[in-house]
């Protein structure tokens, strides 16, 4: 009786065995072949990788990662955060389940991983069960909806603030157009010719100013597009082509221009450039107020790994007060000086759409100014020569 319950005992066993084999030959297999990255990470050391994780890490041998550090493989922006989740998981501190998180591939490349975790045990001691997936291209699309959204964010609020610089600048020649039309009426019936003429001149002086005002926002419209092809010239030739078209207005104000002739290289559309200079030039030279020898000065400075242009005039200069509103729209630090208002804006916008940025220095007024700016692509050097 006792060698049949040793031999059924036996055959039990077996069969459990049998059993077991047949549940990890089916278990490896599952893994083997799935499309996701699984690894089992203990204290935090690769202890099982899959054929897909050896993918995802770029190339390596299986026998290359078992044994190595986990936190290793994760770029080091994210590594605090997932060597915490995994601390509070083995602790059973209800760390987060699903997020997603950078790894470093062999070949230096960036991947977005998502990462389902869950707590088990491997060889009698607790480790962690995690599914990677690869959703890098998920991300990139994300990134790009969210930068294509900001930029039309950005281009709605511009547009908004340039609707209310037009309207608030256009009602006003409006205004005078209409009070003096019902001018006009009245002096028509009453015969009043010196009133007559009177009234039309200032209806003819504020539809003048509202053609000045159309012909800039049409202007400005434009500079929103790059309209020539990209292309390098040395920063001496986009000025001296910038100080020809403003050459009236220097010479009449005897204003001298000092050009450095360090080696600088431009990049961009060209004509867009050039008026980045002549607005800056244009606008010292037309605030020099008294200054008996009026005078600007363009150059380039380090600043840190970038270069940075600059137009610095001995003028009035600008009150702090004053300088958060010098770019905007129509904005005019003289009222009664000439041209609408629009020559720093235009710069701004040119100077931004060359992916850099401008911005204005004072000590208040009669110590000059300086406006100084950025754009991608400058460099040290000589370009070609046209």
């Amino acid at each position: 009786m006792k060698e049949k319950k040793k031999d059924s005992d036996i055959t039990e066993r077996k069969r459990a065995e049998e059993a077991l084999r047949e549940s990890e030959k089916k278990y490896r297999l599952l893994i083997e072949t799935a499309n996701e990255s699984i690894i089992v990470a203990q204290d935090g050391l690769l202890k099982f990788v899959n054929p897909v994780s050896l993918s995802l890490l770029g190339g390596y041998s299986e026998q290359e990662l078992l044994g190595r550090s986990f936190p290793e493989f994760i770029h080091p922006d994210d590594r605090s955060m997932v060597v915490e989740n995994y601390r509070r998981r083995i602790a059973n501190e209800a760390p987060q389940s699903r997020y997603t998180f950078r790894v470093v591939a062999r070949d230096g490349i960036v991947k977005w991983v998502e990462i389902n975790a869950a707590l088990i045990e491997w060889q009698g001691k607790p480790a962690t069960l995690n599914f990677l997936t690869d959703v890098t291209e998920r991300k990139r699309a994300e990134e790009e909806i969210g930068r294509k959204s900001k930029e039309l964010q950005e281009k709605n609020d511009e547009l908004n603030r340039f609707v209310y610089a037009v309207s608030h600048d256009l009602r006003s020649p409006l205004v005078t157009i209409q009070t003096f039309q019902g001018c006009l009426e009245r002096d028509i019936r009453s015969r009043d010719k010196a009133r007559v003429e009177e009234d039309l001149g200032y209806i003819r002086k504020a539809a003048d100013k509202m053609g000045r005002l159309l012909d800039e926002i049409r202007r400005i419209s434009r500079v929103g597009r790059i309209i020539n092809p990209s292309e390098e010239a040395p920063l001496q030739a986009i000025v001296k082509e910038a100080l020809d078209l403003v050459a009236g207005r220097i010479t009449a104000r005897g204003v001298r221009v000092d050009l450095t002739e360090e080696p600088v290289v431009l990049y961009g559309d060209r004509t867009r450039l050039i008026e980045v200079f002549q607005n800056l030039v244009d606008n010292a030279a037309k605030f020099m107020g008294d200054q008996p020898a009026p005078r600007v000065e363009i150059g380039v400075e380090q600043a840190g790994e970038e270069l940075v242009l600059y137009v610095r005039d001995n003028g009035i200069g600008i009150g702090p007060e004053v300088q958060p509103l010098i770019f905007g729209l129509f904005h005019k630090l003289d009222p009664g000086s000439e041209g609408e208002g629009i020559g720093l804006a235009l710069a701004q916008r040119v100077v931004e759409l060359h992916g850099g940025r401008i911005w204005v220095e004072s000590e208040g007024s009669g110590k000059g100014t300086t406006f100084r700016f950025t754009l991608a692509k400058t460099r040290r050097g000589v370009g070609r020569i046209s």
